[in-house]
């Protein structure tokens, strides 16, 4: 898997998508090049059902948990990798948190949802994510297409 390219297709990142109720991981998978065809439609909208408000709780938000999916089905740790493997894992999902905590201080949707003034990342300006939760997908597709893109570097 290291020398496969994950292409950020900003044009499919669109703020009609961002409208739909499975839009975390819609937008999120929608964006890379990931080999769907392995995976029926009915998987692949089921598998985002849950994400959006934190979970239905105001946990994680949506963004976050749709990006750390895509990041395990684009790198996954398998139990013949060992704790090795695992420890990559977990290394990843945590920079990758580490990456939207830095652009926007927090993790939960409830505390995301009460924040005022978020600073979208460049591609969520361009494409018009002017509502809180598009700016907050596609700022994450974007951390996350630029981290996969220094995963494949290495």
């Amino acid at each position: 898997m290291g020398n496969r390219r994950h292409v950020f297709n900003r044009a499919d990142v669109q703020a009609g998508d961002l409208k739909r109720s499975d839009r975390s991981l819609a937008a999120l998978t929608g964006a890379f090049d990931i080999d769907l065809d392995r995976f029926q439609t009915v998987l692949h909208c089921g598998l985002g059902s849950g994400l959006g408000s934190g979970m239905r709780c105001g946990g994680i938000c949506g963004a976050v948990s749709g990006g750390v999916l895509v990041l395990g089905l684009l790198h996954p740790y398998t139990a013949q990798e060992g704790p090795e493997g695992r420890r990559r894992s977990v290394e990843q999902v945590k920079e990758f948190q580490r990456r939207f905590t830095q652009q926007f201080h927090l993790l939960n949707c409830r505390e995301l949802l009460a924040e005022r003034g978020l600073h979208p990342t460049p591609t969520a300006q361009a494409v018009g994510a002017d509502d809180h939760c598009g700016t907050l997908i596609v700022s994450a597709v974007e951390l996350l297409c630029d981290y996969l893109a220094e995963l494949d570097q290495k």
